[in-house]
């Protein structure tokens, strides 16, 4: 088990012990779990999976951010997230992450549609 902590620039989104978080690094998905080598890494805009039982707990949509992993701490910093839990293709596009990144940053969104629309851990 892991220690995970996800802060917003608002606030602490999620803070419990968990078994693996899945999360999109810039050179691609990785796994932060017990015992893994300590490591800092960027995060790209995609989907972030909370594992217990090798099933989704929890599911968000991070536009970015960073991750610092050292022993059972893995702490996330994230500039946007949505949780996926009740979104669908209708609906997301309602969302503050939406809304904020639509005038800024239109590939973020499409990752977002994409995410929402077939999310890679479900």
């Amino acid at each position: 088990m892991i220690e995970l902590k996800v802060v917003s620039p608002q606030k602490v989104i999620f803070q419990k012990e968990v078994e693996m978080a899945v999360l999109p690094g810039t050179e691609g998905d990785f796994a932060a779990m017990q015992d893994h080598s300590p490591f800092i890494s960027s995060l790209r805009p995609g989907q972030m999976a909370i594992m217990s039982n090798n099933k989704t707990e929890e599911s968000f949509f991070v536009s970015g951010g960073l991750v610092m992993l050292k022993g059972k701490i893995c702490e996330v910093l994230v500039d946007q997230i949505e949780s996926l839990k009740d979104l669908n293709n209708q609906n997301f596009k309602n969302t503050k992450t939406y809304i904020d990144l639509e005038e800024n940053n239109k590939e973020v969104n499409n990752i977002f549609e994409q995410v929402v629309s077939n999310p890679s851990y479900k």
